[in-house]
């Protein structure tokens, strides 16, 4: 393999290590320095849990690799191979890097602030459709208490799986269903989200009176007669199940709701 294609090949596995390669050190720490800035800011400033700035932030970084490989190919010259105890250095700082990128994608809930979870089932419908591909914001609560109305990717205690609801009630709320609709602490709960034809079975139209417990939420799927995995089945969530909140639409079979924000 020669040296041009080497240098191109390793700017893919990792933006600037081309210029690693051919002894480019300034090259390599500012595409490195660049590269975790603009990673740093989109988390910071939170823009990656909206469609254009997840978008923006994924077409950017391919951008970042492309040049570096493009230019550090074009920019090749003959050097002599750097110096052992060099080499051990830029290669710790090398693999220290592609492990902390590499941990950081894997655990995105935590340390990055966001995640993306598909929606297999009909059961947010028609707010999110079966297949829509969405982002979850997974710091939306740590300073915030969920709100009566926000979409949640969530858990239930002893069960398996993540399940897509709608909060509609918190701790101490009372909840029934009398002819299709939610009563919430006496009231009618306005639903413009739930079609009068995904509300027809018995479930969807009656549910006895229930006091939501401490410290829990009371969850409900939009399309209330594919949702078999809410509240009214499978009991209220507390905090600790809850993932984050549904935001925006990455992808979908209906290629016009891409970017549409959740609610």
């Amino acid at each position: 393999m020669n040296k041009q294609l080497k240098t191109f090949l390793l700017s893919w596995l990792m933006p600037g290590l081309g210029y690693l390669f051919n002894g480019h050190k300034k090259l390599f720490y500012t595409t490195i320095v660049t590269f975790l800035s603009i990673n740093i800011l989109a988390v910071t400033l939170r823009v990656i849990i909206r469609f254009w700035g997840f978008a923006s932030l994924f077409i950017a970084l391919p951008v970042i690799y492309l040049f570096t490989a493009v230019h550090a190919t074009f920019i090749l010259k003959a050097v002599n191979p750097i110096t052992d105890h060099k080499t051990v250095r830029n290669l710790f700082l090398t693999t220290a890097f592609l492990v902390l990128s590499g941990l950081s994608f894997a655990n995105r809930r935590t340390l990055m602030g966001f995640d993306i979870i598909s929606m297999g089932v009909p059961v947010m419908q028609p707010a999110v459709l079966q297949n829509d591909r969405f982002i979850v914001d997974t710091w939306a609560y740590k300073n915030d208490q969920p709100m009566k109305g926000d979409i949640v990717a969530h858990t239930f205690g002893g069960q398996k799986g993540i399940y897509l609801n709608r909060i509609i009630g918190a701790a101490n709320d009372t909840i029934e269903i009398k002819n299709g609709v939610a009563i919430l602490n006496g009231d009618i709960f306005y639903e413009p989200y739930v079609l009068s034809g995904n509300k027809l079975k018995p479930a969807s139209k009656e549910m006895n009176f229930i006091v939501v417990p401490d410290d829990h939420y009371f969850v409900m799927g939009d399309n209330r007669d594919a949702s078999l995995g809410d509240s009214r089945f499978s009991g209220s969530i507390s905090i600790r199940n809850i993932i984050g909140k549904a935001t925006n639409i990455i992808s979908s079979e209906n290629k016009s709701r891409i970017g549409l924000m959740i609610k």
